[in-house]
């Protein structure tokens, strides 16, 4: 249960810091002329800015997914022997529970934000990111694999 937590609270967290750097990426405004394009310092500002609002929305469905796809890996650990199953495994669970977010998102708060093209691909990675941040825990062999080959 201690494992399902961990990867609900880490899936939260970059669920938040991604769609924050998206927020900020994708919305930069084109400099006026005469105007210099925006520093990393400024997108950086703007990506920190971001992140409770994006912690609101984003942090809390990659929680519910984080539980969900923590519990399936969980329960999948037994027949998951080497880190190339653990990362397929959970790329296309994250990539189909984040599938739902615009209708969490449509419940929550209303509406959706026209994200729900990049929620699926936003979901693997948080997935891929979660497996290799446990795979310790979740493949029996981790410790001892050089790369992830196996």
């Amino acid at each position: 249960m201690r494992l399902i937590l961990k990867m609900a609270v880490w899936a939260a967290v970059l669920a938040s810091i991604i769609s924050a750097l998206l927020f900020t990426a994708l919305n930069a405004v084109p400099p006026l002329p005469g105007t210099l394009l925006p520093t990393a310092w400024d997108l950086a500002k703007t990506t920190v800015l971001l992140l409770p609002m994006t912690a609101v929305s984003y942090g809390s469905f990659g929680a519910l997914a984080g539980i969900v796809g923590g519990a399936f890996l969980v329960l999948r650990k037994p027949r998951i022997h080497s880190t190339r199953r653990l990362m397929i495994e959970s790329g296309i669970a994250g990539f189909i529970l984040g599938l739902g977010f615009p209708f969490f998102d449509r419940l929550v708060n209303h509406y959706t934000r026209g994200w729900g093209i990049l929620s699926a691909p936003i979901g693997a990675l948080c997935a891929l990111i979660c497996a290799v941040s446990f795979r310790n825990q979740l493949v029996p062999s981790a410790g001892a694999e050089s790369s992830l080959d196996n």
